[in-house]
């Protein structure tokens, strides 16, 4: 089937609409995604678009950078993900074929939950050297590397930015607040702690 170039860039225009990277026609604002599926469905496309350089396809990465540089225009918080996930989300994690135990369904759910809402988040954890802590954190992003999916957050108690197994978190619960109104500066500050430039 062949699609003319209008029908092409109506479907494009949905999609986008669906997604969240449509301006707001009326505010002039980048559109916010109003429930939690077009939450992850504008998650998924941003994590397509990160991996686009992996595909060894130079057309297609070009496309995803140029689509990146236009969201910090219109979503800059979609533009802050896109460019994390290019950095640490490479590689599914169930390509890893350790003896690892992989994280829990339920624990996911509820960090996909904190991270929508940027609510806090509370759990037990086991670092790789066995050693048990606990930690208040909030939650930025979930990214999957070959190891296992890891959560990205500000530390409190540790007044820095962390990587934390979902696998080794224990009596996971959410935390109380909000901190909508830091989570763009936070994810700058993530962005350029991995880049090195912090």
């Amino acid at each position: 089937m062949t699609l003319t170039r209008r029908a092409l860039g109506t479907r494009l225009a949905g999609l986008a609409a669906a997604i969240g990277f449509a301006q707001s026609a009326a505010a002039g604002v980048a559109a916010q995604p109003a429930s939690p599926l077009d939450h992850e469905l504008r998650d998924a496309a941003l994590r397509g678009l990160a991996l686009a350089r992996h595909r060894g396809d130079p057309v297609a990465a070009a496309t995803a950078e140029a689509t990146l540089a236009r969201l910090a225009e219109t979503d800059p918080e979609a533009a802050l993900l896109g460019r994390i996930y290019q950095l640490l989300d490479v590689r599914p994690a169930a390509y890893w074929h350790g003896d690892l135990t992989e994280a829990a369904a339920a624990d996911l759910a509820v960090l996909h939950g904190a991270i929508r809402a940027s609510q806090p988040v509370a759990f037990g954890y086991v670092d790789l050297s066995g050693q048990e802590t606990t930690r208040t954190v909030l939650p930025l992003a979930l990214v999957h590397p070959p190891q296992g999916v890891k959560l990205l957050a500000w530390c409190e108690e540790r007044k820095d930015f962390r990587q934390f197994f979902v696998r080794a978190m224990k009596g996971l619960r959410l935390g109380v607040g909000d901190f909508g109104g830091d989570r763009l500066a936070l994810l700058q500050g993530l962005l350029d702690k991995e880049a090195g430039r912090a």
